[in-house]
């Protein structure tokens, strides 16, 4: 860097923290900071020179003066003197540590003293302090080991506290010509990765006492910033992020030839880790029921600002929409021989006007947790699934599994595979119960698939499947039968493992 002219600073340099944003927005991967403070001039070689501190880590800086126009600028380190909420937590940890390790180290110095032997005393003397002894080694040994235990556990909550960055930058402004104002008002943004927010959702299945057509929605945002300071009174802005890559693939050429060309496999796409370790869930239900959010889906990507400004630095969970969805749960069966699990599913159809992003979930049957997984909402609609309802299960027998021969010389050959789906409801009330079975893909000419089912199942040609749509009473049980016959003019080989 440069020492002369309009780049120096008078003065030493101490230990000092950043200003706190006006505004920030927070997508994902990272935030978007927005300060504004009056700086003081100093005037040097004609020039007003200006200074600000920047937070570790932060990049791609915008400045703005209003009325003057910026000659030049320029950056160096900044030890950073620390001023968040996590800084005061370590600084109260490390106190505790502290005063800990002197009450041990003064214990230490009595068990010395009473373990130590008298330089010269009389019997009387050696009996009574032996007595002594006796009455205070052990407590100050039991204290000593309360003291240890506690120390250890200090010292790990100090270990897993997030570490707010040490160094900074210090950004010295040039102005072109010289300023009569003592003081000037400066405007600037920078970035940083160092904060950001995921979604996070709870989807609650209501199956008693009449409601079991809704679903309690909660969609909530796990918010971090690192800084080094708490952004008092900023106004915070959550966005949205478009998922997969930046760009799109290359057009793919269309050639036509006598051999079927391999599609070729689409190259995996890293997902963003989706448990950061940073990560800490606070308590989110002392939550107010109308959420301190107002949300805005009229730009390329929704937008969330919170009512209640400011942020404390470290790890917080926040509230953005808490609703009841009016979802008819479903039960699916899709089975195979040796599970009988049937499985509890909802579907609903999201309204236009609110984002629902992609993230984590909590699924939970009346308040009683099944499972975590993601939330991917696809065409305007949720599929929920609830894991598998330990009160409806189904049973498969198989019975027929055969090959046969028909026609004059064995023209034709027939494979026949058999199934009785016998399902058993333990609730006391009905459920409907939707059972989905592959439908056979036919590829050569000269086969034909048949079927004969009780009840007659429904074609879906589109995803290759039959399904049936059974209504099992409570405490009852309903059957299915399935048969499928494929017929060739040819010999293919026996299916050995059916779907």
């Amino acid at each position: 860097m440069a020492t002369g002219g309009a780049w120096a600073v008078p003065g030493k340099i101490a230990a000092t923290a950043p200003t706190s944003p006006v505004s920030v927005i927070l997508s994902p991967s990272g935030g978007q900071v927005q300060v504004e403070e009056t700086l003081p001039v100093v005037m040097n070689d004609d020039m007003g020179v200006l200074s600000f501190v920047l937070p570790g880590g932060a990049e791609d800086l915008q400045i703005n003066v209003p009325g003057h126009v910026i000659a030049r600028w320029t950056t160096f380190p900044q030890a950073l003197e620390r001023k968040g909420h996590l800084a005061a937590m370590r600084e109260d940890l490390t106190t505790e540590i502290n005063e800990v390790n002197g009450r041990l180290a003064a214990l230490k110095a009595q068990l010395a003293l009473w373990q130590s032997p008298p330089v010269s005393s009389s019997y009387q003397d050696l009996v009574q302090r032996e007595k002594r002894q006796e009455g205070a080694i052990p407590g100050l040994i039991i204290e000593q080991a309360n003291l240890v235990s506690r120390l250890e556990t200090l010292r790990q909550q100090l270990d897993q506290l997030p570490l707010s960055p040490e160094m900074g930058q210090r950004v010295t402004i040039a102005l072109r010509k010289p300023i009569k104002d003592k003081n000037l008002k400066v405007t600037y943004s920078y970035q940083l990765q160092n904060c950001g927010w995921r979604p996070v959702y709870s989807f609650d299945a209501k199956t008693g006492n009449g409601k079991s057509n809704e679903t309690a929605v909660r969609l909530m945002a796990e918010i971090w910033q690192l800084s080094g300071i708490d952004w008092q009174n900023a106004q915070i802005t959550l966005i949205s992020r478009g998922e997969g890559p930046r760009e799109p693939a290359k057009l793919r050429k269309w050639v036509v030839d006598s051999q079927a060309t391999p599609a070729p496999m689409p190259a995996p796409v890293a997902r963003q880790a989706a448990g950061r370790a940073m990560m800490m869930a606070a308590d989110a239900d002392a939550a107010p029921m109308a959420p301190p959010v107002v949300h805005d889906s009229s730009a390329v990507f929704a937008r969330w600002s919170l009512a209640v400004r400011g942020l404390p630095e470290g790890r917080s969970r926040l509230l953005i929409v808490e609703d009841m969805w009016k979802t008819s749960l479903q039960w699916l069966a899709r089975p195979t021989t040796g599970d009988s699990r049937v499985w509890l599913m909802g579907k609903y159809t999201l309204p236009a006007e609110q984002s629902w992003p992609d993230g984590s979930a909590e699924f939970c049957v009346d308040g009683q947790g099944v499972g975590q997984g993601f939330f991917t909402p696809r065409g305007g609609e949720a599929t929920l699934y609830f894991g598998p309802d330990p009160r409806v299960h189904i049973n498969v027998i198989v019975n027929s599994r055969r090959r046969g021969e028909s026609g004059f010389l064995e023209k034709s050959r027939t494979w026949t595979w058999a199934w009785t789906y016998v399902l058993t409801n333990t609730h006391k009330n009905p459920v409907s119960v939707r059972l989905e079975r592959p439908m056979p893909m036919i590829v050569d000419q000269g086969v034909t698939v048949t079927y004969n089912d009780a009840p007659p199942s429904q074609q879906v040609p589109d995803e290759q499947m039959l399904l049936w749509n059974v209504d099992v009473p409570g405490d009852g049980k309903a059957e299915v039968k399935h048969s499928v016959t494929i017929t060739s003019s040819k010999e293919i080989p026996m299916i050995s493992d059916i779907p």
